[in-house]
């Protein structure tokens, strides 16, 4: 019965019991919260009868409330198991009637599904100490079904949010080992000799991927050209001018020019501004010209003709790819083992 019980979605507390909704919906409610309640219960007393049960404890107790021992051990210790029982009986009628109403609504594909699927609430009705406990886990389904339903919201409970922190940690720390093996299985695979694997990554990978890679990367040579000649611009001319200072300074037709009396001097002198300003005019007209289709086309060109090598069959054998490969692992295993969980605790 507390398996199924369908509220209406986005109700609150209060609607529920406000007489807006219907009796059967409240007695499903109220049926849920008291189950919650009677498990609740039957946990703290089988934990607080295990606790009585260790003679030391025992002794505690007896010393700080002597008369409330005496009562305990006559009426709830030695009857314990008769105790429990009276909560089994509980829960097997909710279990059966939870069955009933599965059956009733169609539920599960076939009508014998409903123990299969609520296993824990079957075993936890055997009266044995291993299984007593699997009864919280019927708590904790009727919590997160109200939470579901809008009944309660338990994200806000400090409960919830620190069982959350411990559960992302031990999910985290799982899954991290767990993809750290996968691929250092991979790493050992490719390295005692595989070449399945790197002929798939050049196949697979970057042979469908060829064009746009073509043109990712004449896109950034282009633009890395780019950038680095406009914040170097000056320091290029600066150079370009003392390169041509020292060709004319060695030069030695310039030099007989400059022993021209009145003139050689002056044409000499115009001779390095002209080579210099020639010069340094052909680098921008260069730089401006990295963005025409012609050097698109050359740029493309040449990256096609590189990555198409690499494609060939005799390099994709080769353990190039296979060590890129493992390095490319490498890093990621190192990215998968960062614990972004002590990011809650800083």
């Amino acid at each position: 019965m507390s398996e199924n019980q369908e509220y209406h979605h986005g109700a609150s507390p209060f609607d529920l019991v406000s007489g807006d909704r219907t009796l059967r919906e409240r007695l499903f409610l109220f049926w849920d919260l008291a189950i919650i309640v009677l498990v609740s219960l039957n946990l703290a007393l089988i934990i607080f009868d295990a606790l009585f049960a260790i003679g030391p404890l025992a002794n505690v107790f007896e010393s700080v409330w002597s008369s409330g021992h005496g009562w305990y051990e006559s009426n709830v210790h030695e009857n314990f198991v008769a105790i429990d029982l009276v909560f089994v009986a509980i829960f097997v009628t909710d279990v059966l009637a939870g069955w009933a109403l599965a059956i009733v609504q169609k539920r599960y594909y076939r009508w014998y599904f409903y123990p299969f699927a609520r296993w824990y609430d079957v075993l936890g009705c055997i009266p044995v100490a291993g299984f007593r406990f699997l009864r919280v886990l019927r708590v904790i389904t009727i919590t997160m079904r109200l939470q579901r339903l809008g009944v309660i919201d338990i994200r806000n409970w400090a409960v919830y949010k620190t069982a959350m922190v411990y559960y992302d940690i031990v999910v985290e720390e799982i899954s991290d080992r767990v993809v750290i093996k996968v691929l250092s299985g991979a790493q050992e695979e490719l390295q005692s000799g595989g070449q399945e694997l790197s002929h798939r990554v050049v196949r697979e990978v970057i042979q469908p991927r060829q064009q746009r890679l073509v043109q990712a990367a004449s896109t950034h040579i282009e633009n890395a050209i780019t950038s680095a000649y406009q914040a170097n611009r000056e320091e290029l001319q600066a150079y370009v001018a003392n390169v041509v200072n020292r060709g004319v300074d060695n030069n030695a037709a310039l030099q007989n020019l400059e022993r021209v009396p009145m003139l050689g001097s002056f044409v000499s002198r115009a001779l390095d501004e002209a080579i210099t300003d020639t010069v340094n005019n052909v680098l921008d007209e260069a730089v401006n010209g990295l963005s025409s289709e012609d050097f698109d086309a050359l740029v493309q060109n040449i990256t096609d003709s590189v990555i198409s090598r690499l494609l060939a069959d005799d390099i994709g054998q080769t353990s190039e790819v296979r060590d890129a490969v493992v390095e490319i692992l490498d890093l990621v295993k190192e990215q998968v083992a960062v614990q972004r969980w002590r990011e809650h605790f800083e």
